[in-house]
C-alpha cells in the first residue's frame, strides 16, 4: 500500500492543495459507490473513526469509509488562507494537528 504525505506551503500551495482534495473526493465518490474504504484513497486519506481520539484507531483498508482525513500538512505565515480553507466546505477534512500558522504573516515583507 502507498501512502503519500501532501505538503502546501504558503497562500498558493495551500490554494492549489485546496484544489487537489476537492478534486480527489469528487473522482474518488464517482468510481467507489460502495463507501468502502479501498487502496486507492487511502494513499491520500486517513479513514477516521470519530468515536475514538487516537489514530491508531484508524479504520483499515476494506472498512466501511467514517470520516476522511487528509494525509497533508499546511503550513503558512498567516493564519487568513488556512482559516478560509477550514471554513469551507472541506474543512473537516483536515486535522488541526497537521496545521502550520503564524498570526504575524509577511505581508510587505520585502
Amino acid at each position: 500500500m502507498t501512502q503519500s504525505i501532501v505538503v502546501q506551503v504558503g497562500q498558493c500551495g495551500n490554494q492549489i492543495g485546496y484544489r487537489f482534495w476537492d478534486l480527489a473526493l469528487r473522482e474518488h465518490a464517482q468510481y467507489n459507490k460502495t463507501g468502502i474504504y479501498d487502496e486507492p484513497i487511502s494513499s491520500f486519506f486517513r479513514n477516521v473513526d470519530t468515536r475514538h481520539t487516537y489514530p491508531a484507531d484508524s479504520i483499515q483498508v476494506g472498512g466501511k469509509i467514517r470520516k476522511l482525513k487528509s494525509r497533508a500538512v499546511l503550513i503558512d505565515m498567516e493564519e487568513g488562507v488556512i482559516g478560509e480553507l477550514l471554513r469551507g466546505p472541506l474543512g473537516e477534512v483536515f486535522d488541526h494537528r497537521q496545521l502550520i500558522t503564524d498570526v504575524s504573516g509577511s505581508g510587505n515583507n520585502w
